[in-house]
């Protein structure tokens, strides 16, 4: 201390050097970015000029412009189902409208392993599903992670699949599914929790076909997902589960979403869901309009095979679909499963596109003989599905479904009869299901075709319902 004429100075004697402000508290940076999703197309290829227009459109003014897809765009449209490349048209489309990556449906199984091998080699954008475990068919495992950049802004995607078959495995023929083996969706995520680029990339979202149940799970036990895009459940909805977001677009390509997000620090600080009708869009991509029409330039899909006296629902649709396969394979009693009548039987002419709508799969035909016990066994087990029936009557009584004579009383356990149905059925249970008499050569919407052309061209179901 020096004292002069009265002043105490305080002197530091610590160090010579000047001191540094403190520097300013740097504000957190946020990046907006737009996301645009389809789920569920199922085949559906006539609205991807507006989409295309749409997602060009928004590139002109943003840089970070992201487009997914759910899953599940096979199956459904005779125009993809049957091109010579199976499903080609719609991977071609998806990829010219600018998709960036797509989960693996179920139903991208149902061409079977080798064709979804080529598609995925055909495709722009990448398929992932981390729920893949294992393959000793020769399929190559997709990824299950894919980090994607535009303009400095980095997102983590991850996939997985819904596994609802008995044997943990998707929804698909189990025929088509040889060889592969899954994990639950929601324990397959668990891997990316300390994976180094998903914790730095700016965002981290899931693209799933997992359903909506399924994506819930995976906000509920892994905090380090921001949004799940979903598929799988065909429904429409924006939710918010644990502080954090979910989305689905139902079915069909009917609507695209479009989420404008704002990010900061790793977050959704804000976000904006737009449902986007796209029957009601105008603007259109010429180019692409030109491709879906020779794409759908297939004129034998359209000739008229027969005629339909009325809008079918479902369960008349579905007395139509069993009465045709009786009347061409002669067995006591047909089955379908309500879940492989994918569209209903509409007023007016009657078309093999119609027919191959209604019944997607390429499902083949199978017939077994059976006792009328051994059947009854199998309709009132706990894991029986809802089937549509025609031949010999089956009904309730004394809480059993019950094979029923022509004069009313129950018949006997021991009587053998003939049962067909698609082989679909026959592979899930095919515990109750083992040995086919016959299995013949077309699929199943062959022959729905053949018997509109040789036996029954006009049909009328109004109130038929025989459901079990």
């Amino acid at each position: 201390m020096i004292f002069l004429t009265g002043i105490l100075l305080l002197v530091s004697c610590s160090s010579d050097e000047p001191v540094d402000p403190a520097p300013p508290e740097v504000e957190p940076q946020s990046e907006d970015i737009v996301i645009f999703s389809i789920n569920d197309p199922h085949g559906r290829i006539h609205n991807f000029g507006k989409i295309k227009a749409i997602i060009d459109k928004e590139k002109e003014t943003e840089s970070q412009v992201f487009f997914l897809s759910g899953g599940d765009i096979f199956s459904g449209n005779p125009i993809v189902d049957y091109h010579p490349e199976k499903g080609f048209p719609i991977v071609d489309l998806m990829g010219k409208a600018g998709v960036d990556v797509s989960a693996l449906g179920n139903h991208e199984f149902d061409y079977g392993q080798e064709v979804l091998q080529e598609r995925m080699q055909d495709s722009e954008f990448p398929f992932l599903c981390a729920n893949l475990e294992s393959s000793s068919s020769g399929f190559t495992i997709p990824q299950g992670k894919l980090m994607l950049e535009k303009d400095g802004f980095e997102i983590a995607f991850i996939s997985v699949v819904e596994t609802g078959s008995a044997d943990n495995k998707p929804l698909s023929h189990p025929k088509k599914l040889q060889g592969l083996e899954f994990s639950e969706g929601v324990n397959a995520m668990s891997k990316y929790r300390n994976d180094s680029g998903v914790m730095t990339a700016d965002l981290v979202v899931a693209v799933t076909h997992y359903g909506r149940e399924g994506d819930r799970m995976i906000l509920e036990q892994h905090d380090f997902v921001d949004l799940v895009v979903g598929g799988h459940n065909h429904r429409v909805y924006s939710e918010k589960v644990n502080g954090r977001y979910m989305v689905q677009s139902g079915s069909n390509l009917e609507i695209l979403t479009k989420l404008n997000l704002t990010v900061e620090d790793g977050e959704i600080t804000e976000y904006s869901h737009e449902l986007i009708y796209l029957d009601q869009v105008t603007e259109t991509d010429d180019v692409m309009e030109d491709l879906i029409a020779e794409y759908n330039n297939q004129p034998e899909f359209f000739v008229e095979i027969g005629t339909s006296l009325q809008n079918h629902n479902t369960a008349e649709t579905a007395c139509f679909y069993t009465d045709a396969i009786r009347t061409l394979t002669g067995a006591d009693v047909v089955f379908q499963n309500y879940g492989g009548v994918r569209a209903q039987l509409d007023y007016g002419s009657i078309t093999p596109f119609d027919i191959y709508t209604i019944d997607p799969f390429q499902n083949g035909l199978d017939s077994f003989t059976m006792t009328v016990e051994e059947l009854e066994d199998f309709l009132n087990s706990s894991y029986a599905p809802s089937l549509a029936y025609s031949g010999i009557r089956i009904e309730n009584r004394n809480g059993r479904k019950e094979l029923i004579a022509a004069n009313g009383s129950n018949m006997s356990d021991n009587t053998e009869i003939s049962v067909a149905l698609n082989d679909y059925i026959s592979n899930v249970y095919s515990q109750d299901f083992q040995q086919p008499t016959t299995t013949y050569e077309k699929t199943t919407a062959e022959y729905l075709i053949d018997y509109l052309q040789q036996h029954q061209s006009i049909i009328d179901y109004d109130g038929c319902n025989r459901g079990i």
